[in-house]
């Protein structure tokens, strides 16, 4: 714990913990710019240090602070595991002692008024960005017990959760697909629409396959009945169960999801132009298929093959030929709306996803895509692409290249006709046939 009879300017890496109520891990001190300050001051047999913040809620109680005589590396695995066990501690000393607590930060925050994030301190370089004002983390807890559902949902609004209460299975359906949530708690056992036929339903459906389910059940046959659900982002705990195991494994369900939304997405990330990938391509192919049938909402697809690749890696070399298509990806992140989906599909192959688009909406965009390659002549080049775009169908027998055929047979007759050009698909003219993918 701190005592804040000290002057935390001595201090600056407590003082960041407490500033962004976040674990701040120095690996080495010699070597860091939140200590430079402070650097004649550090002891000689101090090699590294981490400051782990007690908070509760939005309240920090204090840190706990680890040394080091030699410099310790700290994984995203390590800082994560020390940010839960200080949520535990923190719980823990609320619980057991909250009403004292609340009087001594009372008497403490003249002294700590000043260590807020937007403070300007030499320090934010080796500390983490505080989580933003407003962002709570949101739950969707099932449980049909009033008086269960109402201790549950008092006990999450005072860790700072953003907390919807529904009682039986129908009605967490519709939340959670209406506003899919970052976790959901769910009572096995529920009027209406069992939990675990719930969960089966949450993990079919595209809004709400990732999100996290925590079971609070007492049922006996609890582990025979959730192991044929989806493994990824299924846990249990059984009632009664305590405050702190609560927590501690709905913080444990969060980070799991978080760090496998990560590694999701660098797994759908196309290395060479930082664009999704065919994986990622083929994920937003379906998903927009079911926001089409569900919403009857319109979607134009915008092959994009680059002309004459080949050329200028025979006349440049292979390192013009990818920065040609660094230029190209990093273009069409620029103008496509956050709504929209862009892929690198093959090795000179793009693919536009455009929300809310029709296909004649689509070739205007395909049009100012062109002008723009051509004012941007990466590489001192004159770049040229063939363009098709068509409208996305709702046929659920046409999945993956099917879905892009008429695309890319417009993209082949802007080919035909010379590249350098944008055409829109026109089923009398063009002759779909499969593509070619990657």
């Amino acid at each position: 714990m701190v005592d804040f009879s000290v002057d935390l300017a001595r201090y600056p890496e407590i003082a960041a913990a407490l500033a962004s109520h976040e674990v701040v891990a120095i690996e080495d001190v010699r070597h860091s710019a939140m200590l430079e300050p402070i650097a004649k001051l550090l002891p000689n047999r101090l090699g590294a240090v981490v400051v782990i913040p007690l908070v509760v809620g939005a309240r920090c109680l204090g840190v706990i602070m680890a040394q080091s005589e030699r410099p310790r590396e700290m994984s995203p695995a390590d800082v994560a595991a020390a940010r839960l066990d200080g949520r535990l501690v923190a719980t823990l000393l609320d619980l057991q002692f909250g009403h004292e607590l609340d009087k001594e930060l009372d008497l403490m925050a003249p002294a700590v008024g000043a260590l807020t994030p937007d403070s300007p301190a030499p320090y934010a370089a080796d500390s983490p960005p505080a989580p933003p004002v407003g962002n709570k983390r949101r739950i969707l807890v099932a449980e049909d017990d009033p008086d269960q559902g109402a201790l549950l949902e008092a006990l999450l609004v005072r860790e700072d959760f953003e907390v919807v209460l529904t009682s039986n299975g129908e009605e967490l359906l519709s939340r959670a697909f209406g506003a899919p949530p970052d976790l959901i708690l769910l009572d096995g056992q529920m009027p209406l629409l069992n939990g675990f036929d719930a969960a089966e339903r949450l993990h079919a459906d595209a809004r709400t396959s990732n999100v996290p389910v925590l079971f609070l059940s007492g049922a006996k046959d609890l582990l025979v009945r959730i192991r044929g659900l989806k493994p990824d982002g299924i846990d249990f705990l059984r009632k009664p169960y305590s405050a702190p195991e609560l927590l501690t494994r709905i913080e444990r369900s969060l980070d799991r999801n978080e760090a496998r939304a990560e590694l999701l997405a660098q797994a759908e990330v196309d290395v060479l132009t930082g664009l999704g990938n065919a994986r990622a391509l083929n994920r937003g192919l379906t998903v927009e298929q079911f926001r089409i049938s569900r919403y009857g909402a319109t979607s134009a697809i915008v092959m994009m093959d680059v002309d004459k690749l080949k050329t200028i890696n025979d006349q440049h070399g292979h390192v013009v030929e990818s920065r040609v298509l660094q230029a190209i990806g990093q273009l069409i992140r620029l103008i496509i709306r956050e709504t929209d989906l862009a892929a690198r599909y093959g090795g000179d192959e793009f693919v536009v996803i455009l929300a809310h688009t029709t296909a004649a909406e689509g070739g205007v965009f395909a049009e100012r895509f062109l002008d723009r390659l051509r004012e941007l002549r990466p590489e001192g080049l004159d770049v040229s692409m063939s363009v098709g775009v068509a409208g996305l169908g709702t046929s659920e027998e046409r999945t993956g290249d099917a879905l892009l055929a008429p695309a890319d047979a417009a993209a082949y007759r802007a080919k035909r006709l010379g590249g350098n050009r944008a055409c829109v698909f026109d089923s009398t003219v063009d002759l779909i046939a499969p593509t070619v993918g990657p």
